[in-house]
C-alpha cells in the first residue's frame, strides 16, 4: 500500500492533471466536460494548491446559471468533441452550452467551507455568488418540490448524481423508450460495460432528454409532467444542508437582505417536513418516494444516512437508522456501499447499484462527526483512506474487495482525500 505522504502528493497531481485553468474535469477521457457537483467538490481540493484557484472553480460553475435560476449539471467548455450526449443532443439554447437538468446542490456548502478557510478577495463577487445561490435554491422549490411529500424530486436519474440507483427502477419502468436515432456510447470506450448502466437504461435516459428537448426545457412543467419523477432523499438532504449553509453566509455578507434570508428560512422549514416524510417504517430508514404511485421505495441506499448532514438527527428515528448502518457495516469490508448489500439487486461493481463513492462518504462522515457519531464517522473515514491506499484514486470502489472501478485519476476522489480523509486523520492525532 502507498504511504500517506505519497498519496497526498498523488492527490495533488491528479487535481493538476484534470485542471483546465478555470474549471476542472472529473477525469480525462471519460468525462471531458465540467460537471456541477464534481466541480464543487474539486474546489475543496484545489484550495490545498491555490486558494484563488478554488474560488475560481466555484465562480465559473455559478456563471453557467440559467435565467430561471437553474445551475445545470453539465457545462460544455473546452475540448469536448466526442462526448455523448453532447450539446447538440441537449440543445438547451443557453448562452453557455449546457445540459437541460441540474445536479445535487452542494455548491453553497462548499462555498461556506472555502469561506471558512479564507474569504473570497472580491466582496462584490461574493455578493453575486450568494444571490445566484438564493436563486438556484428557490428554483428547486419552484421546479422540483413534490407538493405531496415536500421532498425534492428528480426528472432524470442523472439529476440525482446517482444515475442507475436501483431506487429509480420503478420510475424508469414507466418511461416508454422513444424512437431514438443510432448512437454510440463513449463511456464504454473507457470503462468495462459491467461497471456502467445498461443499454436499456441508457435508452430511457436519452428518451427523457428527448422529452425535455422537444419542449424546450420548461423546468417547472417538467417537474410535474416528466415521464420520470421520483423524490430523492439525496437531493432533499443536500438542499436542506445547503440552505442552512447559505443562511450563515447571507447573515455574514448580506444581513440587510432580509427578504432572501426569510425566503431561504422558509425553504428550510418546508424541507425539514419533507425529510421527515421520507421516513419509511417498513425498512426503518429514509428512502426514496414515488410521487406517481404515492408510495415509498422499500430499499436502503447511502442517501438514507444523510440525516445527520441535513441536521435532522434529533428525532425518534436516529437509533433505528444507526442500526441499519451497523447492519450494512457488518456485511461489507468498506463503507458506505451506495446500495444495501443484502438487497437482491445489489451489484458490487455496477456504478450506483452497490459501489462506494468517496463524495457520499465525505458528506455522511461529516454529518456523523457533527452530531457526535465519532466511531461510525471514523469507520467511514478509515475505509475511505484504505480504499485509496489499496486501489488509488478511482471514481468508485467495490465495497467487498476494494477494487477501483470506473474512471481512473478522479478529481473528486483526490479532492475528498485532501479535504477530509487526510485532515480528519491529522486532527485525530492532535
Amino acid at each position: 500500500m502507498a504511504t500517506s505522504n505519497s498519496l497526498y502528493q498523488r492527490a495533488i497531481d491528479v487535481l493538476k492533471q484534470n485542471d483546465r485553468g478555470t474549471y476542472s474535469l472529473p477525469t480525462h477521457g471519460l468525462y471531458p466536460v465540467q460537471f456541477n457537483w464534481d466541480s464543487a467538490f474539486a474546489a475543496l481540493g484545489y484550495r490545498f494548491i491555490n486558494q484563488h484557484r478554488a474560488w475560481q472553480e466555484v465562480m465559473q460553475l455559478a456563471s453557467s446559471q440559467w435565467p430561471d435560476g437553474m445551475i445545470p449539471h453539465i457545462m460544455f467548455r473546452g475540448d469536448h468533441d466526442g462526448y455523448f450526449p453532447g450539446p447538440d443532443i441537449w440543445n438547451t439554447g443557453q448562452f453557455i452550452e449546457t445540459s437541460g437538468i441540474t445536479q445535487p446542490p452542494v455548491l453553497a456548502s462548499v462555498v461556506r467551507q472555502l469561506d471558512e478557510a479564507g474569504p473570497y478577495r472580491d466582496v462584490n463577487g461574493m455578493y453575486d455568488m450568494l444571490r445566484r445561490l438564493v436563486r438556484w435554491h428557490d428554483w428547486f422549490m419552484k421546479a422540483r418540490l413534490d407538493p405531496q411529500s415536500l421532498g425534492i424530486q428528480i426528472i432524470h436519474p442523472w439529476e440525482s448524481g446517482r444515475d442507475n440507483l436501483t431506487d429509480w427502477d420503478q420510475g424508469m419502468a414507466r418511461v416508454e423508450i422513444a424512437d431514438l436515432p443510432p448512437y454510440t456510447r463513449r463511456d464504454l470506450d473507457h470503462v468495462d460495460s459491467s461497471q456502467r448502466p445498461t443499454k436499456e437504461q441508457y435508452d430511457r435516459y436519452l428518451t427523457l432528454v428527448k422529452f425535455g428537448r422537444d419542449r424546450h426545457w420548461p423546468q417547472a412543467y417538467l417537474g410535474q409532467n416528466s415521464p420520470f419523477r421520483m423524490v430523492d432523499p439525496g437531493m432533499t438532504a443536500f438542499l436542506l444542508r445547503a440552505n442552512r449553509d447559505l443562511i450563515v453566509l447571507l447573515n455574514k455578507y448580506l444581513p440587510e437582505d432580509t427578504d432572501s434570508i426569510a425566503l431561504i428560512q422558509s425553504h428550510i422549514n418546508t424541507l425539514e417536513l419533507g425529510w421527515l416524510n421520507l421516513w419509511n417504517p417498513k425498512v426503518q430508514a429514509y428512502t426514496a418516494y414515488d410521487p406517481v404511485l404515492q408510495q415509498p421505495i422499500d430499499s436502503v441506499s447511502a442517501a438514507s444516512f444523510l440525516s445527520c448532514y441535513a441536521s435532522m438527527h434529533n428525532d425518534l428515528h436516529h437509533g433505528h437508522l444507526m442500526d441499519q448502518f451497523d447492519r450494512i457495516a457488518n456485511k461489507v469490508k468498506f463503507m458506505v456501499p451506495s446500495f444495501d448489500p443484502e438487497h437482491a439487486d445489489f451489484d458490487a461493481k455496477r456504478y450506483w447499484r452497490g459501489p462506494v463513492w468517496h463524495v457520499i462518504n465525505n458528506r455522511i462522515g461529516l454529518g456523523f462527526s457533527e452530531v457526535g457519531e465519532h466511531e461510525r464517522a471514523e469507520r467511514i473515514r478509515k475505509d475511505s483512506e484504505d480504499l485509496i491506499a489499496q486501489s488509488s484514486f478511482y471514481e468508485y470502489f467495490n465495497p467487498i474487495t476494494g477494487d477501483g472501478l470506473g474512471g481512473k485519476d478522479f478529481t473528486w476522489t483526490a479532492s475528498v482525500y485532501l479535504d477530509w480523509v487526510m485532515q480528519e486523520a491529522d486532527h485525530g492525532q492532535d
